[in-house]
């Protein structure tokens, strides 16, 4: 069965008081993160300064260990490793038991 519904991203609490929404802008060579702020009129929209977003991501996030960058990455490092941290944050998925044969 094909899915019906999209993945818009990952929604984030902040200790600041705001709402974060983790996604991805269609790029030139693939997609690229984004960080969005929801306003006070309820809409997300994208801090556009790069240095701005990952600051607030590290912020919010947090990084617990040292990354390195990857092809793709380029200045959206930090936004990267922010999604990185966010899925730590998922419960497993979880599996079927297996038997020894």
């Amino acid at each position: 069965m094909k899915a019906q519904g999209t993945v818009r991203g990952i929604l984030v609490t902040g200790s600041d008081g705001h709402e974060y929404l983790l996604g991805f802008a269609p790029g030139q060579t693939g997609p690229t993160p984004t960080l969005s702020r929801r306003g006070s009129d309820g809409t997300f929209r994208v801090l556009e300064d790069p240095q701005e977003a990952s600051k607030i991501a590290m912020v919010q996030l947090g990084r617990s260990e040292g990354h390195l960058i990857g092809p793709g990455w380029g200045r959206h490092s930090w936004l990267w490793a922010a999604f990185k941290e966010a899925l730590k944050t998922f419960p497993p998925v979880p599996s079927w038991p297996t038997w020894p044969a």
